[in-house]
Protein backbone atom coordinates (compact mmCIF):
# COMPACT_ATOMS: atom_id res chain seq x y z
CA UNK A 1 0.00 0.00 0.00
CA UNK A 2 0.95 3.48 -0.58
CA UNK A 3 0.89 6.52 2.15
CA UNK A 4 -2.12 8.04 -0.57
CA UNK A 5 -4.27 4.08 0.03
CA UNK A 6 -3.27 4.45 3.24
CA UNK A 7 -4.89 7.86 3.74
CA UNK A 8 -7.81 7.17 2.07
CA UNK A 9 -8.76 4.31 3.43
CA UNK A 10 -8.07 5.75 6.88
CA UNK A 11 -11.08 8.73 5.84
CA UNK A 12 -13.41 5.56 4.20
CA UNK A 13 -15.08 5.33 7.06
CA UNK A 14 -18.02 4.36 6.01
CA UNK A 15 -15.99 1.47 3.96
CA UNK A 16 -17.54 2.44 0.34
CA UNK A 17 -17.23 0.60 -2.26
CA UNK A 18 -15.18 1.70 -5.26
CA UNK A 19 -18.14 2.17 -7.35
CA UNK A 20 -19.76 3.79 -4.14
CA UNK A 21 -16.79 6.48 -4.15
CA UNK A 22 -17.37 6.61 -8.23
CA UNK A 23 -21.13 7.74 -8.24
CA UNK A 24 -20.33 10.02 -5.44
CA UNK A 25 -17.69 11.43 -7.21
CA UNK A 26 -19.80 11.69 -10.64
CA UNK A 27 -23.02 12.98 -8.42
CA UNK A 28 -20.79 15.66 -7.09
CA UNK A 29 -19.49 16.47 -10.86
CA UNK A 30 -16.47 14.77 -11.20
CA UNK A 31 -15.71 12.13 -13.60
CA UNK A 32 -13.94 9.25 -11.36
CA UNK A 33 -13.94 6.01 -12.61
CA UNK A 34 -14.82 2.81 -10.35
CA UNK A 35 -11.62 1.43 -11.70
CA UNK A 36 -9.58 4.19 -10.51
CA UNK A 37 -10.85 4.12 -7.31
CA UNK A 38 -10.63 0.58 -7.05
CA UNK A 39 -6.98 1.03 -7.54
CA UNK A 40 -6.31 3.89 -5.55
CA UNK A 41 -7.60 2.09 -2.37
CA UNK A 42 -5.68 -0.60 -2.86
CA UNK A 43 -3.16 1.47 -3.84
CA UNK A 44 -1.97 -0.23 -7.30
CA UNK A 45 -1.87 3.49 -8.84
CA UNK A 46 0.35 5.68 -10.39
CA UNK A 47 1.08 9.36 -10.23
CA UNK A 48 -2.55 10.91 -9.41
CA UNK A 49 -3.28 13.80 -11.66
CA UNK A 50 -5.26 16.40 -10.18
CA UNK A 51 -8.77 15.47 -11.45
CA UNK A 52 -8.61 12.47 -9.33
CA UNK A 53 -7.10 13.84 -6.46
CA UNK A 54 -10.09 16.94 -6.89
CA UNK A 55 -12.59 14.22 -6.61
CA UNK A 56 -10.93 11.94 -3.48
CA UNK A 57 -10.89 15.03 -2.10
CA UNK A 58 -14.65 16.09 -2.01
CA UNK A 59 -16.40 12.51 -1.69
CA UNK A 60 -13.58 11.49 1.33
CA UNK A 61 -13.87 15.09 3.01
CA UNK A 62 -9.81 14.93 3.01
CA UNK A 63 -8.22 18.00 2.44
CA UNK A 64 -6.41 18.30 -0.62
CA UNK A 65 -2.74 19.87 0.76
CA UNK A 66 -3.04 16.43 2.47
CA UNK A 67 -3.97 14.61 -0.09
CA UNK A 68 -1.12 15.84 -2.69
CA UNK A 69 1.33 15.37 0.90
CA UNK A 70 0.51 11.81 0.76
CA UNK A 71 1.34 11.13 -2.64
CA UNK A 72 4.65 13.14 -2.59
CA UNK A 73 3.60 15.97 -4.81
CA UNK A 74 3.98 19.79 -3.81
CA UNK A 75 1.07 20.59 -1.46
CA UNK A 76 1.47 24.05 -2.19
CA UNK A 77 -1.67 26.07 -3.19
CA UNK A 78 -5.41 24.19 -3.54
CA UNK A 79 -6.76 26.57 -6.11
CA UNK A 80 -6.46 26.56 -9.65
CA UNK A 81 -3.74 28.77 -10.98
CA UNK A 82 -5.28 31.82 -12.12
CA UNK A 83 -3.42 34.43 -14.79
CA UNK A 84 -3.20 38.08 -14.58
CA UNK A 85 -5.56 40.36 -16.23
CA UNK A 86 -3.25 41.02 -18.63
CA UNK A 87 -3.31 37.31 -20.19
CA UNK A 88 -5.82 38.09 -21.60
CA UNK A 89 -4.09 39.96 -24.35
CA UNK A 90 -2.22 36.58 -25.48
CA UNK A 91 -2.69 34.76 -28.59
CA UNK A 92 -3.91 31.36 -28.75
CA UNK A 93 -0.53 30.39 -29.71
CA UNK A 94 0.93 32.68 -26.77
CA UNK A 95 -1.93 30.76 -24.26
CA UNK A 96 -0.58 27.07 -25.55
CA UNK A 97 3.15 28.02 -24.74
CA UNK A 98 2.23 29.18 -21.48
CA UNK A 99 0.09 26.13 -20.76
CA UNK A 100 2.91 24.02 -22.07
CA UNK A 101 5.34 25.66 -20.14
CA UNK A 102 3.40 24.67 -17.06
CA UNK A 103 2.87 21.14 -17.49
CA UNK A 104 6.85 20.82 -18.29
CA UNK A 105 7.61 22.70 -14.94
CA UNK A 106 5.06 20.14 -13.53
CA UNK A 107 6.36 17.12 -14.93
CA UNK A 108 10.22 18.15 -14.90
CA UNK A 109 12.38 16.02 -12.21
CA UNK A 110 13.92 17.67 -9.88
CA UNK A 111 16.78 19.80 -11.54
CA UNK A 112 19.26 20.01 -8.40
CA UNK A 113 19.35 16.16 -9.19
CA UNK A 114 20.12 16.15 -12.59
CA UNK A 115 22.64 18.53 -12.38
CA UNK A 116 24.43 16.98 -9.70
CA UNK A 117 23.74 13.66 -12.07
CA UNK A 118 25.44 15.50 -14.70
CA UNK A 119 28.38 16.57 -12.51
CA UNK A 120 29.10 13.28 -11.32
CA UNK A 121 29.35 12.02 -14.85
CA UNK A 122 31.57 14.80 -15.76
CA UNK A 123 29.86 16.39 -17.92
CA UNK A 124 28.17 19.84 -18.28
CA UNK A 125 24.47 20.27 -18.99
CA UNK A 126 22.85 22.56 -21.52
CA UNK A 127 25.78 23.73 -23.72
CA UNK A 128 27.35 22.31 -26.42
CA UNK A 129 30.72 21.99 -25.15
CA UNK A 130 29.30 19.56 -23.04
CA UNK A 131 28.15 17.61 -25.47
CA UNK A 132 31.47 17.57 -27.15
CA UNK A 133 33.43 16.96 -23.67
CA UNK A 134 30.75 13.35 -24.08
CA UNK A 135 31.74 12.76 -27.51
CA UNK A 136 28.54 13.91 -28.80
CA UNK A 137 28.38 16.08 -32.50
CA UNK A 138 27.14 19.50 -31.57
CA UNK A 139 23.64 20.07 -32.82
CA UNK A 140 22.59 20.99 -36.26
CA UNK A 141 20.60 24.36 -36.58
CA UNK A 142 16.86 24.33 -36.36
CA UNK A 143 15.23 24.94 -40.03
CA UNK A 144 12.41 27.10 -40.20
CA UNK A 145 8.97 24.87 -40.70
CA UNK A 146 5.73 25.86 -42.03
CA UNK A 147 3.13 26.83 -39.81
CA UNK A 148 0.15 24.57 -39.98
CA UNK A 149 -2.62 27.21 -41.13
CA UNK A 150 -0.93 29.92 -43.16
CA UNK A 151 1.87 28.06 -44.86
CA UNK A 152 4.22 31.06 -43.57
CA UNK A 153 7.35 30.04 -42.43
CA UNK A 154 8.33 30.17 -38.93
CA UNK A 155 11.57 30.29 -36.60
CA UNK A 156 11.56 27.26 -34.14
CA UNK A 157 12.72 29.59 -31.61
CA UNK A 158 9.09 31.59 -32.00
Amino acid sequence: MTALSDLLNEANTGRLSARSLARSAQAAGFSLNHDTAARYLRGDHGRPDEATLLALSKVLRIPLSRLRAAASLPAGETEPYRPPAESSRLSRRQRRAIDEIIRAMLDAPDAAASDELAARRGRRTGTSSGRAAAGLPAKKAARPVKAARRGKLESPHD
